[in-house]
């Protein structure tokens, strides 16, 4: 435990507030806790504690929280004896108990060890129930040697240098074969590739018009998504509107797709499924376990159902952790074959090399090689030890020459009016951080950044606040101007008009600030955001050991962004804590599909 000291609502009494004094509960679990007990007569510590802490498990995104592991939280506390507090739970008016006792009866559920809040179990068991009756289904009514024909022919479709590999027809195989699968792979791996193939073949074996929507968490990873399927199938016979029976959507965001309102509820459902014959969805990795419970719901049995992601990634920002949950827990093909879905793509065309190397060590949590590695200073991988502070970012030559030789890409664009090589210049380098705010965080980093470029570049910023070659991150969708949270783009000057210019492939998108009401300055980001994006180098802020945030996974997807050269500013303390770490999210849908 660290000898910080938390501000403890004055509602809190006994173990709500030791336990809020230490940092384990928020005020907003105590007064969940408070209420309830007011609501129902429950007075017993132990069980508010409960309620406290099953609440800060969902706000750190796990979707239920282990009475049998209290320990793996903070040690010099009072926890209830494990055995005990599941009694106690058990004959609580707050608990149901058991997976057969009826919905919604009482705002926590115990399963076993692992206690829910209700919402949360029912979202898990309505994810498991859907897998389950999808993997029952007969499969696909296909000519398993049309299927090899066609995987076959595709595959040869290509240049000698862009066939297919064993893996990426055997990910095509069982996609087309099953109703629903997954594509398992790191960047670079060749997942869009596959997709491709997976069209082309899908369009050679069926007789009939199918529907095809494409679809992934954020505008961003949908628009890159959209970009890299398109040039995959660039030059082929299946280019653009030339399909001879698939109906390809141009790829949205899951969001859009289902139709999601204010407050959560979506257009889509059971009582309006979704239309289409065949859903790809990407980054799989981001998909939180409510918006997959609200994805099955609007899935007719009959749509086949492909899962693109790289497991190793960061989960979603809310709870859950569904692709990694579904891949370690295995997935069989339908109609009871023993036969896996899921399909592990291991060969990165993005990088190799120091690259590759890092990404591998990391994953491998062998902290040791990661730490000879950088210390080696191999060609693309530079490492500054240090404790990072945007205060002294002048001391970190390289980076600042990297942020200023961006800007002045960034503004000549700008003023030239060239949209698309202003976006070229801001994917050129990304400062990624853990934190959004403090020392270690986005704000402090990106005015540091700002600052370094009104020294360098003359008149920089001074056209007021939207100013010219200024990187813009847009943090809220906006369904009517087509844009979505997550969307980067730069401001430039077309035609006399200022206009910021949005990522979208080789076509930008152009909208009028006055337009945007939820943005910022993007000259640093979250490495949660920059999921589903990739850049020609990145430039990595680790936090202290002591973060929370600190972990394999964040440390391996902020990696796993760069195709050229990686930056990693931050201590051997803090990168040996990173790698060593694995994200704790607990969940029951891995040891329960």
């Amino acid at each position: 435990m660290t000898d910080e000291v938390f501000e403890v609502p004055v509602v809190a009494t006994g173990l709500l507030a030791e336990f809020a004094a230490a940092g384990l509960i928020s005020a907003s679990g105590v007064h969940l806790a408070r209420t309830l007990s007011w609501l129902t007569g429950e007075c017993r510590d132990e069980v508010l504690l409960a309620v406290a802490l099953c609440l800060r498990a969902q706000d750190s995104g796990s979707v239920c929280l282990p009475l049998d592991e209290p320990h793996s939280v903070a040690g010099e506390l009072p926890w209830p004896d494990p055995a005990g507090w599941q009694l106690l739970l058990a004959e609580s008016p707050l608990v149901v108990v058991g997976a057969e006792a009826a919905a919604n009866q009482r705002p926590l559920r115990l399963i076993g060890h692992r206690l829910y809040l209700e919402r949360n179990w029912q979202s898990e068991e309505a994810v498991r129930t859907a897998l389950a009756q999808r993997i029952a289904l007969p499969p696909p009514a296909l000519d398993r040697q049309a299927v090899a024909d066609a995987v076959m022919r595709v595959s040869r479709q290509r240049s000698a240098a862009q066939e297919l590999t064993a893996d990426q027809c055997a990910a095509v195989d069982t996609s087309v074969s099953t109703w629903t699968s997954v594509i398992a792979g790191g960047p670079g791996t060749g997942k869009t590739t596959t997709i491709a193939g997976l069209l082309r073949v899908l369009d050679d074996l069926v007789t009939h018009r199918t529907s095809v929507a494409l679809a992934s968490f954020t505008g961003k990873a949908a628009a890159r998504m959209q970009q890299s399927l398109d040039a995959s199938l660039s030059g082929s016979d299946r280019d653009g509107a030339v399909w001879k029976h698939l109906q390809v959507q141009p790829a949205t965001t899951l969001h859009a797709l289902l139709g999601a309102r204010p407050g959560g509820r979506m257009t889509r459902d059971a009582g309006n499924p979704l239309p289409h014959d065949l859903l790809i969805i990407d980054e799989m990795s981001m998909v939180s376990l409510d918006l997959m419970a609200a994805l099955m719901a609007a899935l007719r049995p009959g749509t086949r159902l492909v899962m693109v992601g790289d497991p190793h990634q960061l989960s979603s920002v809310d709870a859950g952790a569904v692709l990694a949950d579904i891949v370690s827990a295995g997935l069989p093909a339908a109609g009871g074959s023993p036969r896996s879905a899921i399909t592990v793509l291991t060969h990165s065309h993005r990088f190799a090399g120091p690259i590759q190397h890092l990404a591998d060590a990391i994953l491998a949590s062998r902290a040791d090689d990661v730490l000879d590695l950088l210390a080696s200073a191999p060609d693309g991988l530079t490492w500054a030890q240090t404790d990072p502070d945007p205060v002294l970012v002048e001391t970190l030559n390289p980076l600042t020459a990297d942020v200023v030789t961006q800007g002045r890409a960034m503004v000549s664009a700008a003023r030239a009016g060239d949209a698309v090589q202003a976006l070229s210049a801001m994917d050129a380098h990304r400062v990624l951080c853990a934190h959004r705010q403090g020392r270690y965080g986005v704000g402090g980093w990106s005015r540091a950044a700002e600052a370094e470029l009104r020294r360098a570049i003359l008149g920089y910023g001074r056209e007021g606040e939207w100013y010219l070659g200024r990187p813009v991150l847009i943090t809220r969708n906006a369904p009517d101007l087509q844009i979505s949270n997550g969307d980067t783009g730069v401001v430039v000057r077309i035609d006399g008009q200022i206009q910021v210019a949005l990522s979208s492939g080789d076509n930008p998108r152009l909208r009028s600030p006055w337009l945007l009401d939820s943005s910022e300055t993007m000259h640093a980001m979250t490495v949660h955001k920059s999921q589903g994006s990739e850049y020609d180098a990145v430039t990595v802020v680790l936090p202290s050991a002591e973060s929370p945030l600190l972990t394999r996974e964040l440390f391996y997807t902020a990696v796993t962004r760069a195709r050229q050269r990686v930056r990693i500013v931050g201590t051997a303390e803090a990168i040996r804590q990173a790698v060593t770490t694995a994200a704790r999210r607990a969940t029951g849908l891995g040891g329960r599909v």
